[in-house]
Order: C-alpha cells, then structure tokens, then sequence
C-alpha cells in the first residue's frame, strides 16, 4: 500500500473519529468459491468478474493460486460471474442472490477449450450459505408476494424459528410506536432487540421499536439476525432486525398502488347495534431508475394511510337513581341489601323516611357538576355503551441515490421521514366513557450518507454517517376546560394541558384526562462508522468503530389537571364517596416536567472469519463498548 494510500486512509479514521458519529452495519454479503477443472485440481491465475445485473456493476479478480476467490464487499441484490482462464473455456453464471450478511459459497468447474465458446450455468441450486450467523432473509420478491396485514414488514419476522409477537401488556406499554411493530426473539424482551436501516439504527429510543416503517415496495431485504451475530453488531443483547432499501437501476421502474379495506364483511360486535365503521386507505407509488448509465441511480417512494375505525366498548356507571344520592337498591355480590353508612353517626343514611338515600344537603356541589362527566347508563341500570371514531392518518417518503466511481467506489445517501396523526378518543385503557379525547403525532426523519472505498478487491473501506431524529407527541388534551369550571380551587401545573381530573371511583369506569400526559419526546442522533475489511488466504478480517451521541429532551406530565382515588369506605360504595366528596387520594404533579437527557456510546470491534476448509469456518471476534448512562443537563436524575 503506497504512501498516499495510508496517509487518505488514516485521514477518513480521524475525520470520523472528530465527528459525532452510532452502531452501523454493512448491508452487504459476501461471495466465496474454488474453480477447479473436471479432475478436481484447483485452477490459478483466473480472471473472475462479478457483476450486478441491476446497475452494471463490475468487480474482478484474479483467483488465487490455490484457485480460490472472494469478494468479501458486494451490495446485496442479483449478480452473474464470467470466469476466463487461459486453455480452459470461459463460464458465465448467472441468478446469483446476495443476501444481506450472508456468505455465499458458490465452486467452479472448467472445461478444457474446445470448440464450445462458452459454458452458462444456473447457480440458483449450487450457492450455499456457509456463515455462522443465524437468521433467514426476506428478499423483494417475498416481501411484494407475502399477504402482510397494514403491509407492515416486520410481521415478516414471526416466520422465522425462535422470534414470537409480543404479549398484549408489552404492547400497551410501548405505546403507539410499538403496536405491531416489536417482537420478541429467543425469549428476550423487546429492548434487547435492534432495529437497522441500510445499516444504521432505526430505534425509538424512549418506546423501542421501529421508527421507520418503510414501506415493502421501497425495500430489497429484510432480515432478523436471531444470533452468533459477528462483533460489528453492538448496543443490544438480543436480536438484530436489519432492513435494506431500495435503490434505482439501469431501467426505469415504478409502483402504483392502494389497498382498500371497509366492514363491508365485518361481523357485528355482540354490544354494538350495527356493525362497527371501517374505512382503511393504504395507497402510494415508487419510482426508480438511471441518472447515468452504469453510474448513477434514484429511487423515490411515498405511502399514505387513511384510516377511520370504529370501536364499541362498554362502561360501567351509576344509575339514574345513585346520580342523585339514592343508593336505597345498593346489594352485595350475593345479592343481599347492603346499608349506606353515615360514618359520622354510624348509622345508615336516611332522608324523608328512604333508606339509602342521602339528604341533598350535603352532597358536595363540586361532585354534583363533575358527574356530568359520566354519561347515563343505555344498557340495562347501570351500563354504558358507545361506539367512538378512531382516526389515522399517515404519510410516509423517502428517495435514495448512488453514484458509482469508475475505479468502483461507491457513494449513496438516503433521505427518508414519516408523520402520524391520530386521534384517539378514549385514551384511558378500559375506560368506555368518550368526552376526553386525545391526539398522538409521530414524526421522524433520517438521513445517511455511506462512501464505500476499494483499494484493492480484498482492501475495503467504509465510511458513514447519518442523522436521525424522532419527535413523539403522545396524549395531548383537545378538551381543555378547567378544574376551576367544576368548582375546584387549584389550578393546573402544566398551563398548556389544562383539563378535567383524572377521577377514579372504584367499581365504576374512570373519567377524565389521563393521569400520564403529556409526554413529549424529541429524540436527536448523531452517529457515525467506520470499517475496515481485508481478505488475506482463508481470513475475512473486519476492524471498525461506532460512535453515538444521543439527546433526548422529554417533557412527561403526571397528574398535572389533579389525581383522585374513591374508595367504598367509609361509606359502603365509591360513587356514593365520589358524591359526599370524600376521596382517599389526592395527588397533583407539579415543579419542571422537561428533562435534557444526554449519552454516548463508543466502541471498538475486530473480527475473522477464517474459512478452514470447506466444511469447516470459524468466526470469532472482540468488541469493546462504552455505554453511558443518561444525564441531565441541569443534573437533576436521581435514583
């Protein structure tokens, strides 16, 4: 390696070094093999080229003089070999599949030259995975041809062995972020897994998860990394989701699409009186193709979703008669009459000769307007039920372009952003009372430049560096009257989200805006990455490094409108506590509810995969990783 090589190659080490770079992987795979002729005997001094048949693409070596070849950096896609040696006919193989990761082994035979001008050979059943990591990948045919319910790719994940959905108590608490996105693999929970995107992290850091949900059409692989994975993958124990986009070639092509679902077949839900509304638009386009011939590419893709759905959930809550204090038809779970206690004399509350029935005199003027909140029962005394409009609206986009150099370097850079906008309009888990209604907004966007160097077939470098941001707003109040409108005193702590107290009446359903809400996250990543990867004999060395600089500024309210707790006691039912305006808790949050948290992650790695004869290859590897804990810029975490 000359003087000048060394010198650009220990500039790109410090340039990405000083910058604020995070843990990234190479979207490639690997191809492998032995050209021998029809006895066996291995083949030297060949001239093997590799080229990609989508962008024209040329790789060449000259096979070793144990006849052996590799080339170890390749984006993954479709390839053909031509294979010329001097007195020996020249072999052209084509329907290669690079896979993403994967080492493909694909021997050779030659014929003696005769009169044959050329030998052409399917490779499809010959090319062998010999890696040790293990994991299936999911390439664009399958991912166009697989029915995918909301064409969510990772469902593609639950087909390989090991990997389960997640149970309903994890989705809840990932939040909307993580709702048919997440799953767990080898028994892990979801925060061990990792999400990449052309080979940087694609996390949603606050709520786990994809951030990106790239649509299929603008995808070429998918991949789950269930284990063995070489040292480059860091940060996470678990498993390592892996998705690569699309990218143009040297003919133009686009997609057209939308997916229309109704409940023009649905079933009606036993509680609601018709069949609950379902209307779900799923459309969007892609475009690829040349800029330059051979050269350089685009490839462009948007998706929009429009759904209204309906659901119908039920509540329980106080009847006609308990509205007004009279609670004479009060009963036990066995169905025995139970007495309203007066827990200042002790005896049950009686009003003009009514047992049960509170005197009007002392029902509390506050509890009489808050129970406004609660809707009157339609089902039966005491049930409530409702069918309430779920709104969602996505939009999703992005574009890609690579540019090859004609010494075969390659340079691309990919944009991609996305935007939710729900409307949900019963927020409180279980609660089938409306009048509360909160809106959810998502927006992300990434972007990554990645600049592949070869100094020779078996010498590459890489370098990339990328930008992701993710802005989740979730559980921010439309209704906004406040407490002091019921007759309370206090004002709210967080002027912005002022509405209704959170009310729990115990055996009743709860009211009121959610205890937790806002929360508000704005998530910034700065990450960078460097490789090195040497092909020398049977060895396949890889030395790199990751930097990460995180920030994470939150804004999380907690009970900010006011938190009550009503209990059956003392008197013998909750609502009729909620009425006498006796609760047994009272909270409201207060003081600074932001939060400026700050990390760093660095590591180091070196890896071999040293292929010991053809049925044996041993890979081993040592990466060294700093993971900070979260820090607040004003120091104010505690534990």
């Amino acid at each position: 390696m000359g003087k000048s090589r060394v010198r650009g190659l220990v500039a790109a080490q410090l340039l990405l070094l000083c910058a604020s770079l995070a843990l990234c992987q190479d979207p490639t795979g690997i191809l492998e093999g032995v050209v021998t002729d029809s006895s066996g005997a291995r083949v030297p001094n060949a001239v093997i080229t590799a080229t990609n048949v989508a962008t024209g693409l040329k790789s060449s070596q000259t096979i070793t003089s144990t006849g052996e070849f590799r080339f170890s950096y390749l984006p993954v896609g479709g390839y053909s070999l031509h294979i010329v040696a001097r007195g020996f006919d020249p072999v052209d193989a084509t329907d290669i599949r690079i896979d993403l990761n994967r080492v493909v082994n694909l021997p050779f035979s030659l014929r003696i030259a005769g009169k044959t001008e050329s030998v052409d050979v399917s490779a499809i059943a010959a090319t062998t995975d010999v890696g040790s990591t293990l994991g299936n990948v999911v390439n664009t045919q399958e991912l166009l041809e697989l029915p995918l319910n909301g064409r969510n790719l990772t469902q593609l994940g639950l087909l390989q062995p090991g990997v389960a959905p997640l149970t309903f108590g994890l989705l809840q608490a990932g939040g909307i972020t993580r709702a048919n996105q997440g799953y767990a693999v080898n028994g892990q929970p979801p925060e061990s897994n990792n999400y990449l995107l052309d080979g940087v992290t694609n996390v949603d850091s606050v709520n786990g998860g994809f951030a990106l949900r790239t649509p299929p059409d603008a995808v070429t692989e998918f991949r789950i990394l269930t284990s063995n994975a070489p040292a480059e993958y860091g940060e996470t124990s678990g498993a390592t989701t892996s998705v690569v986009t699309r990218s143009g070639t040297n003919e133009f092509h686009g997609d057209l699409y939308d997916f229309l679902r109704n409940n023009a077949m649905d079933a009606r839900n036993f509680f609601a009186a018709a069949t609950e509304p379902l209307h779900q638009n799923q459309f969007g386009a892609t475009l690829g193709g040349p800029i330059r011939h051979n050269r350089d590419f685009f490839f462009v893709y948007y998706e929009g979703q429009r759904s209204r759905e309906g659901e119908t959930r039920t509540a329980i809550v106080p009847t006609a008669a308990e509205r007004q204090g009279n609670f004479s038809g009060l009963t036990g779970p066995n169905g025995t009459p139970v007495p309203l206690i007066n827990e200042f004399t002790g005896e049950p509350f009686s009003y003009n000769g009514v047992i049960g029935l509170i005197p009007p005199y002392i029902l509390s003027p506050i509890a009489l307007k808050a129970e406004s909140l609660l809707p009157l029962p339609n089902i039966g005394p005491s049930l409530y039920s409702s069918t309430q409009m779920f709104t969602n609206n996505y939009d999703q986009g992005g574009f890609r372009l690579d540019h090859y150099f004609r010494n075969n370097d390659q340079l691309f850079a990919r944009y991609a952003t996305s935007s939710l906008h729900q409307l949900d309009p019963l927020p409180i888990n279980g609660s089938g009372v409306p009048g509360f209604p909160v809106t959810n907004y998502v927006t992300t966007n990434s972007a990554t430049i990645s600049y592949v160097h070869l100094y020779s077939p078996t010498l590459v470098q890489t370098a990339r560096i990328a930008f992701f941001r993710n802005v989740f707003l979730e559980g921010s109040a439309i209704t906004h009257s406040p407490a002091s409108s019921l007759g309370f005193s206090y004002s709210p702590t967080l002027s912005s989200e002022m509405g209704d107290p959170y009310l729990i009446i115990n055996g009743y359903t709860d009211i009121g805006n959610p205890i937790t809400g806002p929360q508000n996250t704005y998530q910034n990543d700065y990450r960078g990455y460097y490789s090195l990867a040497w092909t020398r004999g049977g060895h396949n060395y890889k030395f790199g490094a990751d930097l990460d600089s995180q920030q994470i500024n939150v804004l999380l309210g907690i009970a900010t409108n006011g938190f009550f707790v009503f209990a059956p006691f003392p008197a013998s039912d909750a609502f009729a506590s909620f009425l006498l305006g006796q609760p047994v808790v009272f909270f409201q949050g207060g003081g600074d509810f932001n939060r400026g948290l700050r990390k760093w992650i660095a590591a180091g790695y070196a890896q071999d995969e040293w292929r010991i004869n053809s049925r044996l290859t041993l890979s081993y590897g040592l990466r060294y990783e700093i993971n900070t804990p979260y820090t607040d810029i004003r120091n104010r975490l505690n534990a």
